[in-house]
């Protein structure tokens, strides 16, 4: 079970598209200031040492007089040094003036002390100082920025950045990659599972709307397979059964025929009686294999997809009516009771007049032939949530529990089955209701032990 993304709904894919960019920048940002922070190290540390300078006071260089100035600074650090005194003239230099600047007039000093505004390339250091008679003065130390160190400088930081950056992204990388990987690897095991016709693996990860779109699709795809599968399965068995059912069927009259027939070429002689109940014989063999033979063949045709009912709008409470009269005169002489609960209001339905009518007689028929006399008939109609239901069913004698649930496959008999049974009439009704977008089913009913209910859309809905 999902937990916040339940909730929230999958997010999109694009939002983590969004969110790697947002972090690649953060990571770009941070690559750059661990860069600078590891040149700026290394270049105090290792390359240039001025860094070190903000340590250095002015009573550490400062000597009275100037040419006692300590000038082993500049051996280590490089540039000069300057005194000048309060009215901005430099009066004392110590080391390599590199510069040309005799007197800092106007704010001069304080503009080349401003890093914003120096554009000599030269670090100032001011350090205040005073003379023999405390007079005030200001102790410069200039140092050149050299343009090799500026290339070190770049070498170094190019150098962290890259490497910072490196490691950066490999790391989110790897993080990223679980993210999807997960899903993706599912999705390949899925499809070779099916490259191996098992229909029954399912996906189960739960990703970005885009991975759960995935799923759902495969899920549902697999479902169709497993269960297209199965239906091809089950039709191989029915075709199966069905052979060996047809083999059995025709083999057992073929052989009484082929067995009464002889007889009577072998033996001319048989008294009239014997032969006219031998002829009875292959009379009655020879009806059951062309029965059979007429079933199979109607089965065939409306398992054919090209197959096309001839429907017409009918009012099927006033046919309903119609065929239950035209077999009353059957009921009444085989002993059946009758109960018709069908309404005289219109019903409306699209019709093939010949092959539905099949379906009510043979209904009709099948409760004549297995029940006894005494037996009552039900038959009724209604309309319901939109569709026209009829009912048709006895109290007779019903179907074995084994058989109901297959009660509309082919060659499915009771056990009371009469010999002339083909076992296909059922699987012939289901099919022809089928093809009127209906159905067809045997229902349970506490007064009426076998109730059949057949189910068709209105025409005026």
């Amino acid at each position: 079970m999902r937990r916040n993304n339940s909730i929230r709904g999958p997010r999109p894919l694009k939002k983590l598209f969004v969110r790697n960019y947002i972090v690649i920048s953060g990571l770009l940002l941070g690559a750059i200031a661990v860069a600078l922070v590891s040149t700026d190290f290394l270049m105090n540390r290792v390359v240039d040492r001025t860094g070190n300078l903000p340590r250095i006071t002015g009573e550490d260089i400062y000597r009275y007089p100037f040419e006692n100035i300590d000038g082993k600074l500049l051996d280590r650090y490089g540039g000069w040094f300057e005194v000048v005194d309060e009215r901005g003239e430099v009066i004392y230099v110590r080391g390599n003036k590199e510069d040309d600047i005799v007197r800092y007039r106007d704010g001069l000093l304080y503009a080349k002390m401003d890093m914003q505004r120096n554009d000599d390339s030269i670090d100032y250091h001011a350090y205040s100082v005073k003379g023999p008679n405390q007079e005030p003065y200001i102790l410069l130390w200039k140092i050149p920025v050299r343009l090799e160190k500026i290339s070190v400088a770049i070498a170094i930081f190019a150098a962290c950045f890259a490497v910072g950056l490196l490691i950066a992204v490999y790391l989110y990388a790897k993080y990223s990659v679980k993210q999807v990987e997960k899903p993706v690897r599912q999705i390949v095991e899925g499809i070779k599972e099916m490259e191996r016709l098992n229909y029954t693996k399912r996906l189960t990860f739960t990703a970005e709307q885009e991975f759960d779109e995935i799923r759902e699709a495969f899920n549902g795809l697999a479902e169709r397979l497993q269960r297209t599968s199965a239906e091809k399965d089950a039709a191989e068995t029915s075709r199966k059964n069905m052979l060996l059912h047809l083999s059995h069927d025709l083999k057992t009259p073929m052989t009484s025929i082929y067995g009464y027939s002889q007889l009577l070429l072998d033996d001319p002689s048989l008294e009239e009686s014997r032969r006219r109940k031998y002829i009875q014989y292959i009379h009655d063999k020879s009806s059951y294999t062309a029965n059979l033979i007429k079933d199979l063949f109607e089965l065939a045709k409306l398992e054919d997809s090209h197959q096309m009912l001839k429907r017409e709008k009918v009012n099927v409470t006033k046919w309903f009516q119609q065929i239950v009269a035209e077999c009353y005169s059957e009921i009444e002489d085989k002993g059946f009771g009758l109960e018709v609960q069908i309404p005289e209001e219109p019903l409306p339905v699209m019709l093939d007049h010949v092959h539905m009518k099949r379906v009510i007689m043979n209904l009709i028929g099948n409760a004549l032939k297995f029940n006894a006399a005494g037996t009552v008939l039900y038959a009724s109609c209604e309309s319901k949530d939109g569709r026209a239901v009829l009912w048709l069913g006895d109290d007779g004698i019903g179907v074995q529990e084994p058989i109901r649930e297959h009660i509309f496959e082919e060659f499915t008999r009771g056990a009371g089955a009469v010999k002339d049974s083909t076992g296909l009439g059922l699987a012939i009704c289901k099919k022809i209701v089928t093809l009127h977008q209906g159905t067809i089913e045997l229902e349970a009913d506490r007064r009426y032990s076998t109730m059949f209910r057949i189910s068709l859309p209105r025409a005026d809905v």
